[in-house]
């Protein structure tokens, strides 16, 4: 089990993106926030803020290149940034919740 970090452009690809996964049955569930990115730009050296939005959403492990393709296919030009943190523990119920509802690999 992971939780799903997909850092969207802004509010609206967040929503298209958490409704294309669920459809897949990709994510069992997902939660966005408004969050603020700091980067230097490389050409002067200067700090950029910039805003974005969080998707954190439960999954299988074995999802993840699935939803990795899903996304490359449908935001070819605006592709957002996707990684994984793992579960470490989860309560039985949950666990079982999201075997059941979650694409079967």
């Amino acid at each position: 089990m992971i939780l799903a970090h997909i850092m969207a452009n802004n509010q609206a690809q967040a929503l298209d993106i958490i409704r294309l996964l669920m459809d897949k049955k990709l994510l069992l569930q997902a939660a966005i926030s408004e969050k603020i990115i700091f980067q230097k730009k490389a050409e002067n050296g200067e700090m950029v803020r910039e805003k974005r939005t969080l998707i954190i959403g439960k999954t299988k492990a074995l999802l993840f290149s699935t939803i990795n393709e899903v996304l490359k296919t449908s935001f070819k030009d605006k592709m957002p940034m996707l990684y994984a943190v793992p579960i470490i523990y989860m309560d039985d119920s949950l666990a079982h919740l999201l075997r059941e509802n979650t694409a079967k690999v």
